[in-house]
């Protein structure tokens, strides 16, 4: 049974990877990031659409011995792929227009979580079933605020890439709100991630001194050490075993994982930690040995993490009430974010059509989304038939982004997008692209 288990696992890896290619002609024709491609493969893998077939080639695709081998290298994917996105993330980009920057993430952040926090009150009194059950009112109100108030850099920077926008202000503007947004969004994460395991221990001070304790460890000891070793016998050792530079810090980003597991945080969290952690003035030489092998490795297998996601998604089990929700709650979320950033931007002295097209820009979801609401999931404050809701909102949002940029822009997208995310403009640019986001 274990052999037949493996071989079919590997099997189920070739099915998606090749899934995703087929689906890429019809992705890059509609203008769409490759998220979307990848959480349809596991939508049309899964049992509202494959598995309506005869002989339900689902179950026999995807039988539960082998899905729990998936599970094991999505996670090992989406920790890999986290610590680089962490790596590749770099603060400086705020620099220069820090007032602008600030008002707009702001606004962009409080409407909509402010909408969110009202619309969480409804649900939970007339739907109290969406909710998981872990769920106290106080959490699912910060999680529906953070899950509908969120961006993702990484598809916001590959949409910035294709329109070509990543030399003039517009660009540089949204790629640093984007940042920023991230950044805070991610640290609320882990410390609802912390509230929940805390309130269920009755333990929630201790929980979160714990997780400042972990952060701290990070920034005062982790990064100095790197800093030291990664100038010193790492900058030697790349010359003649780049390998064993690999390995060790792909080792650190693993344990780094474990570690926050062991906080109660979700381990991807502890990855992307460590990857803010890294130096970003190592030199592209270490870029070049290190950073995109582990970055493509991720990539490879960040796929299966989405196929996986998209199994679980029943669009059956919606219903009509459900895609009204989906629909009320897209306004919300793009709405609320739209009408924030454009205000932000326009007291601050952005023209209107740059404001536009930033405000549009940051509508985006991607990688880091799904992760969150798969983390809502699993911690039990959002349940199976919300998480679906909430999924096909975050897709939704994304959809009409790129169109919009293109109209408010007049710039037609280049035919090859280039990496996630630039390095910073002093450095070379790494080598083009992997899939995610």
């Amino acid at each position: 049974m274990e052999g037949t288990s493996a071989t079919t696992v590997l099997a189920d890896v070739a099915v998606v990877l090749l899934a995703g290619v087929a689906l890429t002609p019809l992705r890059t024709r509609l203008r769409q990031p490759v998220v979307i491609g990848e959480v349809a493969v596991g939508v049309l893998l899964g049992h509202g659409v494959l598995g309506l077939l005869p002989g339900d080639p689902t179950e026999r695709l995807f039988p539960p011995a082998a899905r729990a081998h998936l599970s094991v290298i999505a996670q090992l994917g989406i920790a890999l792929f986290m610590f680089a996105a962490g790596w590749e993330l770099d603060l400086r980009r705020l620099a220069g227009r820090v007032r602008t920057v600030l008002a707009v993430t702001t606004a962009s952040v409080a409407l909509p979580f402010a909408l969110a926090a009202a619309v969480a009150a409804v649900l939970l009194a007339r739907h109290p079933a969406l909710a998981g059950p872990a769920a106290t009112p106080a959490l699912f109100t910060v999680f529906l605020g953070i899950a509908l108030s969120a961006s993702a850099l990484t598809v916001l920077t590959r949409i910035v890439e294709e329109n070509r926008l990543q030399a003039d202000g517009t660009g540089a503007l949204a790629v640093a709100c984007g940042a920023l947004t991230e950044t805070a969004l991610w640290c609320a994460v882990a410390a609802l991630s912390a509230a929940t395991h805390g309130a269920a221990d009755g333990g929630l001070p201790l929980a979160l001194a714990r997780i400042a304790g972990y952060a701290a460890a990070l920034a005062l000891v982790v990064r100095p050490l790197l800093r030291r070793l990664l100038r010193g016998p790492a900058q030697r050792a790349l010359a003649h075993r780049p390998l064993l530079v690999l390995l060790a810090l792909a080792s650190g980003a693993l344990l780094s994982a474990w570690a926050a597991s062991l906080l109660g945080l979700h381990a991807v969290i502890g990855a992307f930690a460590f990857g803010l952690a890294m130096p970003r003035d190592t030199g592209e030489e270490l870029r070049q040995a290190v950073h995109l092998p582990l970055r493509n490795a991720g990539a490879l297998l960040v796929p299966v993490f989405f196929a996986l996601t998209g199994l679980s998604v029943d669009l059956h089990g919606l219903g009509t009430g459900g895609l009204l929700a989906a629909v009320a709650l897209l306004g919300i979320a793009w709405g609320g974010k739209f009408a924030g950033a454009l205000l932000a931007a326009r007291l601050t002295g952005v023209p209107r059509r740059e404001a536009a097209t930033v405000a549009v820009l940051l509508n985006t979801k991607g990688l880091g989304e799904v992760l969150i609401l798969t983390l809502g999931r699993d911690l039990g404050i959002i349940g199976e038939r919300f998480f679906t809701i909430l999924l096909l909102t975050a897709l939704a949002a994304t959809l009409p982004v790129n169109p919009l940029i293109h109209r408010l822009t007049g710039r037609a997208p280049v035919p090859a997008p280039r990496p996630l995310l630039e390095a910073p403009a002093s450095a070379p640019a790494p080598a083009p692209g992997t899939p995610g986001g």
